[in-house]
């Protein structure tokens, strides 16, 4: 059976999606404080990081994974993309409350706000366009 237009874009965005955040698991993994430099984040206890290898390894490839489960079983695609709205969209939404409450940061992590942004809005409208399955 081929598969639609809308069908290509959400794989190929499912696994342009799960790859960063396997790159991005594995990168903190392999060295947190290169990965942490760019968000000028001091690390200076092993207690911290055990912290950041957690989330931002453990948990980031932890959802890599399971962004590429959406994209290889079709009653994953939905849940996945649901996930990626939300919990990409809860990284921005932080981001902009941080910007309230503390002003401005750099300009990397504001190139992540965007980032975030329209991840997590093309998820919600991939979520919302994708057949409901059994």
């Amino acid at each position: 059976m081929e598969k639609t237009i809308s069908e290509k874009i959400t794989q190929g965005f499912l696994l342009l999606c799960g790859l960063s955040f396997l790159l991005i698991g594995a990168n903190t993994f392999h060295d947190p404080l290169a990965a942490m430099a760019p968000v000028e984040l001091n690390i200076n206890t092993v207690s911290a990081l055990n912290e950041l290898r957690a989330n931002y390894g453990g948990l980031q490839i932890g959802m890599g994974l399971f962004l590429l489960a959406g994209l290889c079983c079709k009653t994953m695609t939905r849940p996945a993309l649901l996930a990626q709205a939300l919990i990409v969209g809860g990284l921005a939404l932080g981001r902009f409350v941080s910007i309230a409450l503390d002003g401005q940061p750099n300009e990397f992590v504001q190139g992540l706000i965007v980032l975030e942004s329209v991840t997590a809005l093309l998820s919600l409208a991939l979520f919302l366009r994708h057949p409901k399955t059994a």
